[in-house]
This record gives C-alpha cells, sequence and structure tokens, in this order.
C-alpha cells in the first residue's frame, strides 16, 4: 500500500508546535473533521483515545500512529505531522515522538486499515524516510520524497 496515494500535501504539517500527546491527537482530529473526512470530532477523538489506551500507538524511532476507524469516512487518508519539538508519546522504546503519521479509514475496512498500516511502517524502517521528513523544507517536496521512496521500495 503506497502511502503518498493517502496523503495529500495540505496534510503535512512541518514545524508544528504541539504540547503532548492529547493535543496532537486533537489536532489530528480537528483536522479531519475541517477536511469533511468526518462530522463528529467527538467520536473520532474518543476512537483515537480508545485505541492508544489499548496500546500506545508510539512505535519507536521518535514515531507516532494514531489511527482509527470511523464509519464516518468513505475513503481512508493519512495525515503526517513533524513536530517542532519531541513530545512524550509513551513510545514503546521510551523515546519522544517528533514524527506523528496519523490514519483513519472507513469502519468496515478492516483488511484496508492493515495494509495501510504495514505501508506505513515499511515506510519508517527506511533510514531516508526518517531524513527526509526531519529536514524537508515545505509539503511539496516531502510528499514527492516519499513517493519517490515508495516507487523505489517497490522497483527493488
Amino acid at each position: 500500500m503506497k502511502i503518498y496515494k493517502r496523503l495529500r500535501t495540505e496534510h503535512i504539517f512541518l514545524n508544528a508546535s504541539l504540547k503532548d500527546k492529547d493535543e496532537a491527537i486533537r489536532f489530528v482530529v480537528d483536522t479531519f473533521t475541517q477536511d469533511g473526512m468526518v462530522a463528529n470530532t467527538r467520536l473520532l477523538y474518543e476512537s483515537m483515545k480508545k485505541r492508544e489506551r489499548t496500546m500506545s500507538t508510539g512505535i519507536g524511532d521518535g514515531i507516532g500512529i494514531p489511527n482509527a476507524a470511523s464509519w464516518e469516512t468513505n475513503d481512508p487518508a493519512v495525515l503526517l505531522i513533524r513536530l517542532a519539538d519531541p513530545i512524550d508519546f509513551e513510545a514503546l522504546d521510551g523515546l519522544y515522538v517528533d514524527i506523528i503519521l496519523a490514519l483513519i479509514v472507513p469502519e468496515n475496512r478492516t483488511h484496508l486499515h492493515l495494509q495501510i498500516l504495514a505501508g506505513i511502517s515499511r515506510l519508517c524502517k527506511r533510514a531516508e524516510f526518517l531524513t527526509l521528513v526531519r529536514q524537508s523544507n515545505n509539503a511539496n517536496d516531502l510528499w514527492e520524497g516519499i513517493r519517490r521512496i515508495e516507487e523505489e521500495i517497490d522497483f527493488h
């Protein structure tokens, strides 16, 4: 699953100032609501928080992947945030998070949800991707770099 196909440049935020995990999740939820992906902010927020209570989505290496399924959305979407300052995301390795890849998928598309999470995981294992996110100066260049990396992954 290619992440760049689910990530729009207007869903890339560089140097966002978010003070903690809850504020980051609220930012994600508000963005998806403002873009019309969902109508009920509270339901999506509660779904993301429930997921976090099950197990932190801080996967390590400075990466958080808050995600949720929603019956309100028809299409999956990814949002990428590079934080100005790392925050505690209760990550599995104990490190603070500076990259957030958030995901929303339709409620009845469990297989697609897992495919996108696997695609994100595959991308996050590449040092080139992490360097690109941490050093990019604009969303268009970052999106294009992600596309190039994912096309290269498929080529090999």
